[in-house]
């Protein structure tokens, strides 16, 4: 068990060097990231003016403000490139020495991205908080909503995480996964509120996120935060998207097997 555990560890620590050794990508991302916070905030100046309207879908200027703020820091936290590393891994023939490792498949991959990730948030998603205080109006949730918040973007994280170990899995039967890669984020950005607060969508599209992950990414745990939910609606959000780890993570060990019997089978 002990060994075990100290193994995980080790490929979280991998996965930290791998982000270290990207460190420059996340400080670009660093400078970046508020340059599109000032797009945002002076694209939705405009329309609010336009309009002459003081809520929109639900959103003050100040909200929508929030919102992207929130979205930034949530994305740092989400991120996850698993399908990239076990596509590399079965293209490149490295994923036969993986499965002598005295770890399950999934498991050794989440650590790895978990390892990566600590170090974006140290250095994206907690300056980002920063800033959104100072320059851009983020308010002190209160502590519940807060803690909430927190525990919510851990599940998000997960939920990514089985979104894109299922598309990696895909690799072993198409080898090449790019174009699936980009359709993956596309969807993951786009129907998780990424790009503008799911409200904004057509009333039928709304319904249909409603029995999809990908809102329980992004969307939901920025709502938590800002207030959006009473505390039993928090709850209830929060168990929705522990079903979605739950069936994901199902769906993951079903087609890893399939996948396995499919790398055996072609005798690699």
């Amino acid at each position: 068990m002990i060994s075990t555990i100290k193994a995980y560890l080790a490929q979280a620590k991998i996965g930290l060097k791998v982000g270290v050794k990207y460190r420059f990508h996340f400080l670009i991302t660093l400078l970046t990231v508020p340059l599109s916070l000032i797009i945002y905030y002076f694209l939705w100046q405009a329309i609010y003016a336009y309009t002459g309207q003081d809520i929109i879908r639900g959103f003050t200027f100040p909200d929508l403000v929030q919102y992207y703020v929130l979205s930034m820091i949530v994305g740092f936290f989400v991120w996850c490139d698993v399908d990239k590393w076990i596509s590399q891994d079965v293209r490149r023939g490295h994923i036969i020495t993986i499965f002598t490792y005295p770890m399950k498949f999934l498991w050794q991959h989440l650590a790895f991205e978990i390892g990566i990730n600590s170090l974006g948030i140290v250095l994206q998603m907690i300056p980002i908080f920063l800033i959104g205080f100072v320059f851009f109006g983020l308010a002190v949730a209160p502590a519940f909503n807060f803690v909430m918040f927190i525990v919510s973007v851990m599940l998000a994280f997960l939920l990514a995480f089985f979104i894109s170990f299922n598309v990696g899995l895909s690799a072993f039967w198409l080898k090449k996964i790019e174009g699936i890669r980009r359709v993956r984020r596309t969807l993951l950005v786009f129907l998780s509120g990424g790009m503008i607060p799911l409200s904004f969508f057509p009333q039928s599209l709304q319904q249909v996120s409603h029995f999809l992950p990908f809102e329980y990414v992004r969307y939901v745990p920025i709502q938590i935060y800002l207030g959006e939910f009473s505390r039993l609606g928090v709850l209830s959000q929060l168990g929705l998207q522990l079903v979605w780890i739950v069936l994901l993570y199902f769906l993951s060990k079903a087609v890893y097997k399939r996948a396995f019997k499919q790398f055996a089978g072609a005798g690699v």
